[in-house]
């Protein structure tokens, strides 16, 4: 009898994980279990009110629980702008950071509309992931998964980055720990 490999989740990592498993040599049966209706985890289209279509990344900057499942929109604003707002010795608060967003969303977007709730951070010098001790945290679960012969592989936004490109690598890299091998391409 062959293997069977489990991929719980079918965000892009999962399916990418899915799709380098089905093309080993030798392939598995797999599979793919998602709790929700629709494929694609976090990434995904959404049509606005005046036809605009917004691709939603995974995971970014996204609040958790089901405030994090409804957030459409993540306006990001630094760079220039920051830099000249503090030179001007403008103070720096969330009201103004919200409102700046709100109007590049306006003028950008179309969208006139006021946000249902808002969530305001300020990270300078940087394009927040994760939390302090992530990396320290995800060695100890590997650590802990390798000692203990848990058969099990951790890929998606959560461990090795949020970007596309990021997850789907994850995937990859989760086929072929399970396979021991490269998957032909």
């Amino acid at each position: 009898m062959g293997r069977t490999v489990v991929v719980l989740g079918g965000g892009i990592s999962g399916l990418a994980a899915s799709y380098h498993l089905s093309r080993a040599p030798c392939p598995p049966k797999v599979v793919l279990v998602e709790s929700s209706e629709r494929l694609g985890g976090w990434i995904r289209s959404v049509r606005g009110p005046n036809g605009a279509i917004f691709e939603l990344g995974p995971r970014g900057i996204r609040p958790a629980g089901a405030l994090g499942a409804q957030t459409l929109l993540l306006v990001m604003l630094g760079g220039s702008w920051l830099q000249t707002l503090e030179a001007s010795g403008c103070v720096l608060s969330q009201e103004l950071f919200q409102q700046r967003a709100q109007e590049a969303a306006a003028t950008q977007l179309g969208l006139k509309e006021m946000p249902s709730h808002c969530l305001v951070h300020l990270h300078k010098n940087c394009i927040p992931q994760y939390t302090l001790g992530h990396w320290q945290k995800l060695e100890s679960a590997r650590q802990f998964l390798t000692a203990h012969r848990l058969p099990l592989t951790l890929a998606g936004a959560s461990y090795e980055g949020v970007a596309v490109n990021d997850c789907i690598e994850s995937g990859r890299q989760a086929a072929v720990s399970v396979l021991g091998t490269e998957p032909k391409s």
